[in-house]
Order: C-alpha cells, then sequence, then structure tokens
C-alpha cells in the first residue's frame, strides 16, 4: 500500500510495468468541472485538464491515469535533467508536464500545439502543476516555413488533428505556422518528442538549424507510420543520413534496435514511436 500522497513516479522505473500501472490506475481520480471539462489526477502526481468528449488520450487519463506507459518509461531514462527540450504535438500535455518534471527547474520545455482549445487545456494544466516559468507553450503548428496552415480534427477525436497545409475546406481551421529554427531556445535542445499525424516531414525541413549542431547530443521521439507518408523510406533515409542511430519503442522490450528494411517492410498502418539517437561530437 503506497503511503506517500504525492506518487514517486520513479517507481515506474524501479517496479514490473504491471505493478506500476496499477499503482497509478489507484490513484486516479477525475472531478467534472461542466462543460465537456474535466480534472484529473495523472501518473499519481499531475493536475491535468481535459476534454470529456475525447474518447482518445483523454478517456484513458480519465479512468487509468497513465498514457502509452512504455513511451512514458522510455522518456524518463532519457531525458536529462536541466536540459532543453520540446514537445511537438504537444496534444493535452501528458507529455509535455512529464518532461517539465524530468528536466527541473534548470531545464527549459518548448511545447507546441496549434488547436486552440487543446491548448487552452493545456495552459491550465501547465499552470496548476507549477511547470509555468520553465515551459513555453506555443500555440502553433510546425512546418517548413512560417506563414498559416490549416489543421482539421473532430471533437472525438482531437488528437487526430492533421495539419494539412493550405487547404482550409471542410472545416479545417486556420492556425499560426512556424519553423522550429525559429522559436528561441530550440536550437539548444537536446531531446525532441515529435507526433504530428504525418506531417514529419514538414516539420523536419524546419529542423535544419538545430540538426546542423553537432556539439550537442540529441535524442528524437518520433512517431512514424509507413502508411502515412508520401515517401517514407526517404524521410527514414534523410533522417538516418544527419547520422542518427535508429531504435523502436516496443510495448514489452522497451528501446531496441531496429534496422531499416524491418521497418519500412512491416505493417503499413501501424503506428511506431521511433527513436532516433546522436551522440555530441568533439
Amino acid at each position: 500500500m503506497l503511503q506517500h500522497p504525492i506518487y514517486d513516479i520513479w517507481r515506474i522505473l524501479s517496479e514490473p510495468r504491471d505493478q506500476a500501472e496499477a499503482e497509478v490506475r489507484a490513484l486516479c481520480q477525475t472531478a467534472y468541472l461542466g462543460d465537456h471539462e474535466a480534472l484529473c489526477r495523472v501518473l499519481g502526481r499531475y493536475k491535468m485538464y481535459v476534454d470529456t468528449r475525447d474518447i482518445g488520450i483523454a478517456s484513458h487519463l480519465m479512468l487509468e491515469g497513465y498514457w502509452e506507459m512504455w513511451v512514458t518509461q522510455a522518456m524518463m531514462r532519457m531525458v536529462r535533467r536541466g536540459s532543453v527540450v520540446a514537445d511537438i504535438g504537444a496534444n493535452l500535455g501528458y507529455f509535455t508536464l512529464l518532461l517539465a518534471d524530468l528536466i527541473g527547474p534548470e531545464g527549459r520545455v518548448l511545447a507546441f500545439e496549434p488547436q486552440p482549445g487543446m491548448a487552452r487545456l493545456l495552459r491550465k494544466s501547465i499552470d496548476v502543476n507549477g511547470f509555468g516559468g520553465i515551459t513555453d507553450l506555443h500555440e502553433a503548428a510546425l512546418g517548413s516555413q512560417s506563414g498559416s496552415a490549416a489543421v482539421a480534427a473532430s471533437v472525438e477525436h482531437p488528437g487526430g488533428g492533421r495539419t494539412v497545409a493550405d487547404d482550409f475546406s471542410a472545416g479545417a481551421a486556420r492556425v499560426a505556422l512556424r519553423r522550429f529554427d525559429e522559436i528561441p531556445h530550440a536550437r539548444d535542445t537536446e531531446f525532441i518528442k515529435m507526433d504530428v499525424e504525418g506531417f514529419e516531414p514538414e516539420v523536419w525541413k524546419g529542423m535544419t538549424a538545430r540538426l546542423s549542431r553537432r556539439d550537442l547530443p540529441l535524442t528524437i521521439f518520433m512517431e512514424f507510420t509507413v502508411g502515412r507518408l508520401p515517401d517514407p523510406a526517404g524521410f527514414l533515409d534523410a533522417i538516418l543520413a544527419q547520422g542518427f542511430a535508429l531504435a523502436i519503442i516496443s510495448h514489452q522490450q522497451g528501446v531496441v534496435s531496429i534496422g531499416r528494411e524491418e521497418l519500412l517492410q512491416g505493417p503499413p498502418h501501424v503506428d511506431h514511436m521511433l527513436v532516433f539517437t546522436r551522440a555530441a561530437s568533439a
């Protein structure tokens, strides 16, 4: 039985995963605030505002108190305290809050969420957990150039919102579009989580200044779905050409190496969380 009112998050790494999940689930609480909004306890320690109509991530947070524990564990092992990190495609901010806790007051989180409703909830979650001083929330999409873009999303699946360049049809919302390299502190990032529903190649094109910097290590967690990308092989080769090692986060084994061909020839519609790592050069 847990004795502490605030969960010791490092138990997630020291205990078997099913036990850690059970402990977090036992501490999960949700309070409905009205107008489709709820406040829930996540990972036994963070307060998160969510939209109750979201049947994707929010439903898991409200009932279980965590999201993708295998990714959570991998992130905890790879983020350095005091570093600059980025959450590209922050959604409701589950990983934003975790990153802010991991880097501590010496570091900085750059969070990007272009959907106004999601960004509003995320900003409240950042503030209520006391992470406002170390977290920069940018209500913008990232791409290869600055300007504006269209983001299409549904109420029930806001996390599946997709940036669709300049196509403002079908009810897509106009949002700000920026290059990653233009963002303050972006060139100092040591860790980036990127999940932008197939727009990753465009975001990558806007990161050239950070990618050319070799004096800092860089780890990237990137969602990669072969069937969602226009040229998955070409995009993967462009990343590897920058000197990154390739791995994947396995549900059961954690971070494990994977070959280029094995990845590209696998099921095309499976969402993989890839890990690209590159050490600093002298």
